[in-house]
């Protein structure tokens, strides 16, 4: 399969250079989109040798996302992995979440932390955003019956299938638990496999208190729109 690695960044020229040798060292391509950075994020990726989309205007994580998968589109990928530009997605991983792809038993792949049989222990979520995590998880859960243990993950692999409707319909705020409900809608198979991840390094987070306090209010009028617009489909 022809991979690529879809690398949203926002001032993350610090954690750039070894998250980009990496995704190298695994044999995947990678793009960086740099969503209207202060810093010289864009400058560190293109002296990596690795392709840079730059955003006029800061979209946030779903935009940049998105726009990733419409490059992926244009240059004929056949599976597109995100891979979070602070480097708390360790590449290492990349192979264990396009496997179900390869084999055909998925469309969309999460990498979990939070699985029950195999918990990444040595990670740790801030409380406020473990309750985040926990209301979409229940909220997905009673909107579709699909049990997902880490809805938060931004470490996903998808098939072509999928990422050529996200090119389409991408949700563009916290977009994660979102778009998994988009998928389901849209009939696609997801799948979790377990993962470890990293503490960010270098930079700031742009997950502030605020944000994190917000979360679960988002989230929530987010999956009343998509279920609304569901419903109002079904009926036409």
């Amino acid at each position: 399969m022809k991979c690529l690695c879809i690398v949203p960044a926002h001032n993350e020229a610090a954690s750039l250079p070894h998250l980009l040798e990496e995704i190298r060292g695994q044999g995947c391509d990678a793009v960086v989109v740099d969503d209207a950075s202060r810093d010289d994020t864009a400058t560190v990726a293109s002296a990596a040798g690795v392709p840079v989309v730059s955003l006029p205007v800061n979209l946030g994580i779903g935009g940049a996302v998105q726009t990733g998968f419409m490059y992926a589109l244009r240059h004929g990928y056949d599976v597109v992995v995100q891979v979070d530009g602070d480097g708390q997605h360790d590449p290492r991983w990349l192979p264990a979440v396009m496997a179900p792809i390869a084999a055909g038993r998925a469309d969309c792949v999460i990498g979990s932390r939070y699985l029950p049989d195999a918990p990444d222990r040595a990670y740790h979520t801030p409380f406020v955003r473990r309750v985040g995590m926990h209301f979409s998880t229940t909220l997905l859960w009673m909107a579709t019956g699909l049990r997902i243990h880490d809805t938060t993950s931004g470490l996903r692999a998808l098939n072509r299938g999928a990422f050529e409707f996200f090119a389409r319909h991408y949700p563009t705020d916290h977009p994660e638990a979102e778009a998994l409900l988009l998928l389901h809608q849209a009939g696609f198979r997801i799948l979790e496999v377990p993962v470890t991840m990293r503490s960010r390094r270098q930079g700031r987070s742009l997950f502030t208190l605020v944000r994190s306090t917000l979360y679960p209010f988002r989230v929530a009028v987010g999956f009343l729109g998509l279920i609304a617009n569901e419903s109002g489909r079904r009926d036409r």
